[in-house]
């Protein structure tokens, strides 16, 4: 796959191509801008006049001016110094994601670096070479500053590679991969480090999770809703266009689908159960804005990957150098933060109706789903789990965008905490998924309750996804009072490797 100065790629583009082992090259007209680019740092750091990282100290140190000769050393001290981060490495999808964004970034000629800097981010790409970048030490502006220098320190044959979930001297790899170290010149250590892309590579990860979780979050409602006894007439399309929400119509028509031809659903046409608690009966007017806010997250967040996220900026047209803030993370902050919203606001839904399914005063299942209430306690304690992790996530629920923190001695006196954001989303995800799992375990068991009793089947989709459970994890179906947390963690590992099958 090639990439040009003028590429644009969709969120979901991204995550195909870095899951993916395509390899990508980039244009001619790369390797023209970047050199035209590059020309115009050497020529102005030849000359006399004060420009902002080429031939000043950083961030309040900048009314410092350091000589020619020392220019270089300038930028290894930046790589050096600001390699502070701290804590577990980011994972190496996740570097990988990291290394795309800076390629695609880079490729766009705005930050004055050499080709051979830019070629060798290729040749991490193409080879999967994944530096060791830690996950916390980056307020979100100014760049990633400590995770990106980290990255950046590899490029020198400093820090360190992950190779094999061990973290490997990066002299070491570099030697093996025949690879020499380079010399950073020139603006080069402060374009490695003035990005965003270390929380954007984090927020992409939640949103491709995310897309990966949906179906099966609707999958589980709609089994529910049948082994609930539930009716399935509140998601007919027919009422919802009498909202001009997209997506709650989306969800609803889903869950209609799902629920078709059920024989149990008639069976309830003329039941004395005139309306179902709001967890079920509101599922698209809460699942449906909760899309909306992720479809926004990923308008923010394709907007950022497609722009140039550096300072001080070239002109090569002009032959200027123009310092902005083009660092500044706070559009990832927003989006991750939407994110947390809105999966916060499911998991909520989804966790009161497991509360319905055991709870013995809503009359419709056996107390708990035991076999012998009272002799087994039943899923008692997987609700307990599920509103645990649902109030976690709400424990997590204030914006870390909110936030802000001087640094830098007040000249980055607002910043975005985008990396805040973004980890902070994958852990409200993270938890979604178990509370998932949670529901999955008690609609299953409610369902063959359900059934059995009433003798009447479900509609063909749940049926379908009921077998298909039953062929994947058959233990989910097996009566009386067992170790959950083996079913519970069974199920949470299928629901992140496989397709919803329905």
């Amino acid at each position: 796959m090639r990439i040009e100065p003028q590429s644009k790629f969709s969120c979901d583009d991204v995550e195909k191509i870095v899951r993916g082992r395509q390899k990508i090259e980039l244009s001619s007209q790369v390797r023209e801008k970047v050199d035209l680019s590059r020309q115009v740092v050497e020529n102005l750091a030849r000359g006399d006049k004060a420009i902002y990282g080429i031939n000043t100290g950083f961030g309040r140190l900048s009314q410092v001016r350091i000589s020619k000769d020392q220019l270089s050393e300038l930028q290894v001290n930046l790589l050096r110094s600001h390699s502070s981060g701290l804590g577990a490495p980011m994972s190496v999808l996740d570097v990988k994601r990291l290394t795309f964004l800076r390629i695609l970034g880079l490729s766009k000629a705005r930050s004055g670096i050499s080709w051979p800097l830019l070629k060798r981010h290729l040749d991490y790409y193409n080879r999967e070479l994944s530096p060791l970048v830690p996950m916390q030490g980056s307020v979100g502006a100014s760049g990633d500053l400590a995770p990106l220098a980290h990255f950046g320190l590899t490029f020198m044959g400093e820090g360190y590679f992950m190779c094999d979930e061990k973290k490997e001297a990066a002299a070491k790899v570099l030697k093996r991969e025949k690879l020499s170290p380079l010399r950073i010149g020139p603006k080069e250590g402060l374009s490695l480090t003035n990005g965003t892309q270390f929380s954007l590579s984090l927020a992409l990860s939640v949103l491709a999770r995310w897309r990966h979780l949906r179906p099966w979050i609707e999958a589980a409602a709609a089994l529910s809703v049948e082994s609930f006894r539930a009716t399935n007439q509140v998601f007919d399309p027919k009422i919802h266009d009498l909202k001009s929400h997209p997506f709650q119509k989306i969800v609803a028509k889903r869950i209609f689908d799902l629920l078709k031809n059920s024989s149990h659903m008639k069976s309830h046409e003329a039941c004395e159960l005139v309306q179902d608690p709001y967890s079920f009966r509101c599922i698209p007017q809460v699942m449906g804005p909760a899309y909306a806010l992720i479809q926004q997250a990923e308008s923010l967040l394709e907007d950022e990957l497609n722009s140039v996220s550096d300072n001080p900026l070239v002109f090569y047209e002009s032959q200027e150098i123009r310092s902005a803030g083009h660092f500044h993370a706070q559009s990832v902050s927003f989006a991750s933060d939407l994110m947390s919203l809105a999966m916060i606001s499911v998991g909520n839904l989804i966790e009161r109706r497991i509360d319905q399914l055991v709870n013995p005063t809503s009359d419709r299942l056996p107390a708990f789903l035991a076999s012998s209430p009272g002799l087994e306690s039943g899923l008692m304690i997987v609700q307990t789990l599920a509103a645990a992790l649902a109030s976690e996530n709400k424990t997590m629920g204030f914006p870390a965008s909110a936030d802000s923190i001087p640094t830098n001695a007040n000249q980055e006196d607002h910043v975005s905490m985008a990396p805040n954001a973004a980890r902070k989303a994958s852990f409200i995800l993270e938890n979604l998924r178990k509370i998932l799992a949670s529901e999955f375990v008690c609609a299953a068991r409610a369902g063959v309750i359900e059934s059995t009793r009433s003798g009447k089947s479900f509609a063909p989709g749940i049926q379908s996804l009921l077998r298909w459970l039953g062929e994947k994890r058959p233990e989910l179906f097996r009566s009386g009072d067992r170790v959950f947390s083996e079913d519970l963690q069974s199920l949470d590992r299928l629901i992140q490797e496989e397709e919803c099958p329905v």
